[in-house]
């Protein structure tokens, strides 16, 4: 939300901030002193008025009492101060945040411009006044997304630049661009909009790369484990938290099928999911013909993840980024692949094959492997060599059981979804349907389903009460009977691996009671009092 501060204010203005706190339940705008003021449901008078009952939060994480937990909204009162510190306002705010948690609304007084309205939005940040941006017009001074420039030098934005027209000017790109953050948080793309935004300053870029660095486990823990489809543009993409997440599942979450021996690397393609593209095709036509290929294990290597199992493609984000293509690897990439290959080999494989091709002579120096690839990867003589170097190395293993391979890959993939302990979801089970639709199934009865437009495994209840005895993402629930969606009012605690999007199991006095997609992380499910908690999917049925 946007706090227009001092000065008059043009009423087009004022109109429109009206329109945006109706949005959020605020009910009126008034002055005081010359200060335009919101006021919300209980009595609660927003900036500039610290008279307000609020948490006054002075930045000192090592002692708590210089902050009271008396209000709705928390101040960061010295956030002006930090303009030039980014360190310490990372600092603050993600020790503020985790104090306050998520019910309470975030303040930061004169420390909005265009440049950083994003990124501060990204981190937490719920409330800005345009104290800035009426200094700057004073100073005759535009605020765009892009920086700041002297009105003077841009007569293409404003012809008669005093200060009234640039003070006008600055509200009303404040209005726009805090209309196109809250489409990007709709939307779920915020974090692009943010990689392209911090780089206007110095202090932009920073912040962005200490958050990621020092706050990964504050933002990982608001990631949604589903989204839209992104472009990861920049080197910063590469320390998204969703980005991040996937490669350390891979690391600590993902084990091969014990039947496969053989681990094959291959380029990704443009097209998601992988199975789509022309290349990939190619590539599971070269498969297809070789005897006993299921003992071969398909890892695509690609930025910014690192290294995308073969069945786990159809999961976030590995089915949704988009990249541009150089054939370049910046060092941090190398590095970045060589760890999940390197960790990867280590799994019980005896044999790697690498079909990169050009510009991956960096993977071989992390792994002793076999070459495949003469040139590009998809000529005739690289296939006609994959095809004879994996028909050499499959014969020599003994071919698994029959209906075997789907039923592994299924529970490779429920590993890597619900954590140790989620294969058991395929014990005893087959799996009928075309890829990439897959239902596994114990006798007749269904345990869940795999599809593209979900991207995971989808529980039946069923298959959830096979979950229940590893307390794998629980949600427990009140004491009342569940008649559609259940509401974070009525949550009583839940598993803190709960993310955004994940199957949430909902549990009543211990016994479950229902299945169904998570609408909020576990923290936000047991601290808030209003808002969907978990969209109900399948409920137990009641015997009357």
């Amino acid at each position: 939300m946007l706090i227009i501060s001092e000065g008059d204010v043009p009423a087009e203005f004022t109109e429109a901030l009206i329109e945006e706190v109706d949005e959020l339940g605020i009910s009126t705008i008034i002055a005081k002193n010359g200060v335009k003021i919101a006021r919300i449901p209980g009595e609660l008078h927003l900036p500039l008025s610290l008279e307000a009952k609020m948490i006054s939060w002075e930045g000192d994480a090592e002692d708590n009492s210089t902050y009271e937990d008396s209000g709705d909204l928390a101040v960061l009162i010295h956030s002006f101060e930090m303009r030039r510190d980014a360190r310490a306002f990372i600092r603050h705010i993600r020790e503020l945040r985790q104090s306050v948690g998520p019910s309470k609304l975030i303040y930061a007084p004169g420390i909005m411009d265009l440049s950083n309205m994003a990124l501060l939005a990204y981190m937490g940040v719920d409330l800005f006044d345009t104290t800035l941006l009426a200094y700057d017009a004073m100073r005759g001074v535009l605020s765009l997304p892009e920086g700041r420039i002297s009105a003077k030098d841009a007569p293409w934005l404003l012809k008669a630049p005093d200060q009234k027209s640039v003070e006008a000017h600055n509200l009303g790109a404040a209005l726009q661009e805090l209309n196109l953050i809250r489409h990007m948080i709709r939307t779920g793309r915020l974090r692009e909009l943010v990689e392209t935004r911090a780089n206007s300053t110095p202090w932009g870029v920073a912040a962005l790369r200490l958050f990621d660095l020092e706050c990964y486990d504050l933002q990982e823990s608001q990631a949604a484990v589903v989204g839209p489809r992104f472009y990861a543009n920049s080197s910063q993409s590469l320390n998204r938290p969703d980005v991040a997440r996937w490669r350390k599942r891979v690391l600590e979450r993902w084990r091969p099928s014990p039947h496969k021996k053989v681990l094959l690397l291959i380029p990704c393609s443009a097209k998601k999911p992988y199975f789509l593209s022309k290349t990939h095709q190619i590539f599971r036509d070269v498969l297809m013909r070789v005897p006993n290929n299921e003992v071969v294990q398909e890892l695509i290597i690609t930025s910014p993840l690192g290294a995308v199992p073969r069945e786990l493609e159809l999961f976030y984000p590995a089915s949704q980024y988009d990249i541009p293509v150089t054939g370049n690897w910046g060092m941090e990439e190398k590095e970045m692949v060589n760890e999940l290959v390197s960790s990867s080999a280590s799994k019980g494989f005896d044999k790697v094959v690498c079909h990169l091709g050009h510009g991956s002579e960096f993977v071989k120096e992390a792994v002793d492997c076999i070459d495949s690839s003469q040139g590009s990867p998809t000529s005739g003589e690289s296939l006609r060599r994959l095809e004879e170097i994996l028909t050499h190395l499959c014969q020599a293993y003994e071919r698994p059981q029959r209906g075997m391979e789907r039923v592994l890959s299924l529970a490779s993939a429920a590993r890597f979804q619900f954590g140790e302990g989620g294969d058991a979801l395929t014990d005893g089970c087959t799996v009928s349907g075309n890829y990439p639709y897959s239902k596994i199934l114990y006798g007749k009865e269904q345990m869940g389903m795999l599809t593209p437009e979900r991207g995971m495994i989808s529980l039946t209840m069923e298959g959830a009460s096979r979950l229940m005895p590893m307390h794998i993402h629980w949600v427990e629930m009140e004491d009342f009977d569940l008649t559609g969606n259940l509401f974070a009012v009525g949550v009583r605690g839940a598993d803190s691996r709960v993310r955004m999007g994940d199957e949430a199991l909902i549990v009543r006095n211990g016994e479950l009671v229902a299945v169904g997609i998570a609408a909020m992380n576990a923290r936000e499910m047991t601290d808030l009092k209003r808002g969907e908690a978990v969209r109900v999917r399948h409920k137990k049925r009641t015997v009357k």
